[in-house]
């Protein structure tokens, strides 16, 4: 649980540092720490299942597996990969154009991402808690 917890903690920094971007005229760091942001928290949801892929687009391929289980809506999973789309046209093409709209928008998805997250590990660790163990 404590890797989750750092996890989710560093999520929550990433989200502060997104908005702080944002607010500042750095769309492209804003789309960086929104997806990281998303990201750390899509690493802390896998890791209840002791799941830790490789790659961006695994963890990814994993959620998606949750959305099947009902366990994760569509729409999270789209949030993240959408992220990854921008954050990589933001870090590699050189000649990016960001649309202000676009970002902040981004922004509010990583956020509803982040809160999701951090809801469905609190009822999994409720679950764990109130589990009586055998013996």
């Amino acid at each position: 649980m404590k890797e989750i917890e750092a996890r989710l903690q560093k999520s929550r920094r990433y989200l502060e540092m997104a908005w702080h971007d944002y607010h500042g005229g750095f769309c492209e760091g804003a789309v960086s720490h929104a997806y990281y942001a998303m990201f750390h928290s899509a690493k802390a949801f896998l890791a209840l299942d002791d799941i830790s892929p490789k790659t961006h687009k695994g963890v990814i391929l994993q959620l998606g597996k949750y959305v099947k289980l009902g366990k994760l809506g569509k729409d999270e999973v789209r949030s993240i990969a959408h992220g990854l789309t921008v954050r990589i046209r933001c870090d590699y093409d050189i000649e990016v154009v960001l649309d202000r709209g676009e970002v902040g928008e981004l922004l509010n998805e990583a956020e509803h991402f982040v809160d999701k997250i951090e809801a469905v590990v609190a009822d999994k660790s409720r679950e764990t808690e109130t589990t009586p163990t055998e013996r």
